[in-house]
């Protein structure tokens, strides 16, 4: 089984705020991607963070489609800011699976959990 991960995303929306939680993001999914238990098609959507663990990723586009995602806060490697918002995907023989998101001017991510 091949895992290939990949930058799949261009957030539209700024991440600001302390190194614990951000502002809405927004971003598109160009491919039909699993976030949590559920499959998210392809499309814009906005993630925010509810609470703390907390992630609510709500469909731009499509009539009310909402999930929540538990994350684990995660140390950029050597420690390092990252220079733009980002989020991560990675590829599978299942498919997209949203992984990480990382944000501008921070040295900490959003790891999601697993479904599975």
């Amino acid at each position: 089984m091949t895992k290939k991960i990949i930058v799949a995303v261009a957030c539209l929306g700024a991440a600001i705020g302390s190194a614990q939680t951000m502002d809405t993001l927004r971003v598109t999914l160009p491919f039909a991607t699993k976030a949590g238990n559920v499959t998210l098609p392809a499309g814009e959507y906005s993630i925010h963070e509810l609470k703390n663990s907390v992630l609510e990723i709500s469909s731009e586009g499509h009539k009310g489609m909402n999930t929540f995602v538990m994350y684990n806060e995660v140390t950029a490697p050597n420690r390092e800011t990252a220079d733009h918002t980002k989020v991560i995907l990675r590829k599978d023989a299942n498919g997209y699976q949203l992984q990480t998101i990382w944000l501008q001017g921070q040295e900490i991510g959003f790891e999601l959990t697993s479904a599975e």
